[in-house]
């Protein structure tokens, strides 16, 4: 190994952009990956480590060597990896890890909202089952009956699975839909959650924590949308200003959250709800921000989670418990409104003129088929916009100008 060794679980989406940094500054990322893999597994790049371990070919192998190798550091790559994540840091780095006892309570979203209800925080009527015959006592308990509902799978993210239930008219054939079910994980959905709808301002909040002390990288605002029967596909993320209207509230609640839930050290990704209520916790996940967010937030401030990271193995305790908002900056995610064939995708060239274009993906080719958008892995299978610029109002009108450019690509429903 050429320096100190950063173990690193799971190192997909994001957590691919890990590795790099860290032998940048001269440490020695180590990887380790399980057998079931991630809708995002081919992010995974094995060059960039000096060595690659597999979990589930033999545990006690596995858990001999990273002993051996004395790492100074275990990270969670992504969200499949942050329940080994924990046990690993617990075993091997018990001074960088979080609180070992409420793990669940940052990956089950029922246990998530217990945690955070007994901190005497404000969160979304939920109930965590996997009996359907439990969901009518608690509707009647909650006075939610007739109500809008939300059923989702207790483990899973990126809107995997995310159902709306109008009017909670048909919430046990959504219940009956997910229990049983395999989410993008791969792993069976042995509990869901039935919970009462909200509407307000959503936000995320992404963070960086040592020693139990919470510093924000970045407050960034979501646009969602309902698409056919899907509620909650990604339109846009806009980063804002650290002192934003309403933000002096938002942090401190997305602190107390992560007490509440064990975040001692490392990354989180917190998404909240701010509504007539105040904030309302949607969920939080100790890893980094998905689909490359380390880069466009680093784009808006002109730094991120990694980094600091990074400068906190190298010694810095000096870290800014906020950041600086360097520019206005948005993410753009492309929307089937229908399933088809796609094409007419060379339009989509023309979003490179706007005066605030700064990156575009396009994951899919003419004659390809793709389906109606319904979570953030559709939605990035399809495609993205990321928009950067000084003035404000002019990635507003840049990003209004896409819209009208992404209604030019056709999408041909098939028959039968």
């Amino acid at each position: 190994m050429s320096g100190r060794v950063v173990v690193i679980v799971e190192p997909y989406s994001s957590g691919a952009m890990l590795a790099p940094a860290l032998r940048q500054d001269g440490l020695s990322p180590v990887a380790v990956t399980q057998a079931k893999l991630p809708p995002y597994a081919d992010t995974f790049r094995p060059a960039d480590f000096d060595e690659h371990l597999w979990w589930d070919a033999d545990a006690d192998r596995v858990l001999a060597r990273l002993r051996a190798l004395e790492p100074v550091a275990v990270i969670a790559g992504a969200e499949s990896g942050t329940r080994l994540g924990d046990l690993l840091a617990a075993e091997l780095t018990p001074g960088l890890a979080n609180t070992p006892d409420l793990s669940s309570a940052r990956r089950n979203k029922g246990d998530m909202v217990a945690a955070v209800a007994a901190h005497s925080l404000a969160t979304i009527g939920s109930l965590c089952t996997r009996d359907p015959a439990e969901v009518e006592p608690w509707l009647d308990l909650t006075g939610l009956r007739g109500r809008d509902l939300v059923v989702k799978p207790a483990e899973s993210s990126s809107t995997d699975g995310v159902m709306f239930v109008p009017g909670g008219r048909d919430w046990r054939a959504a219940v009956d839909a997910l229990l049983g079910a395999v989410n993008c994980y791969g792993q069976v959905n042995e509990d869901v959650i039935v919970q009462e709808y909200v509407t307000g301002t959503e936000y995320a909040v992404d963070t960086f924590s040592f020693e139990g002390r919470h510093t924000v990288n970045d407050i960034a605002r979501y646009r969602k949308a309902h698409n056919g029967g899907h509620i909650a596909v990604y339109e846009s993320m806009e980063f804002l200003p650290f002192d934003g209207p309403g933000h002096a509230e938002l942090v401190e609640y997305v602190r107390r959250v992560l007490d509440a839930v064990g975040v001692r050290f490392g990354a989180a990704h917190t998404e909240v709800m701010l509504t007539d209520r105040g904030p309302l916790l949607i969920e939080t996940a100790a890893r980094l921000g998905g689909g490359g967010q380390p880069w466009t937030c680093q784009l808006a401030t002109g730094d991120n989670a990694i980094d600091r990271l990074v400068r906190y193995l190298g010694g810095d305790r000096d870290i800014r418990a906020d950041y600086p908002l360097e520019q206005s900056v948005l993410v753009a995610y492309f929307m089937a409104r229908t399933s088809g064939r796609v094409g007419n995708l060379v339009a989509l060239d023309a979003i490179r003129d706007l005066e605030s274009f700064c990156h575009l993906q396009v994951n899919v080719r003419d004659g390809d088929h793709i389906a109606q958008t319904a979570d953030l892995f559709d939605s990035q299978g399809f495609g993205t916009v990321v928009l950067g610029h000084e003035d404000p109002g002019q990635v507003r009108a840049d990003y209004a100008e896409l819209r009208r450019i992404e209604r030019e690509v056709i999408i041909e429903a098939l028959a039968g």
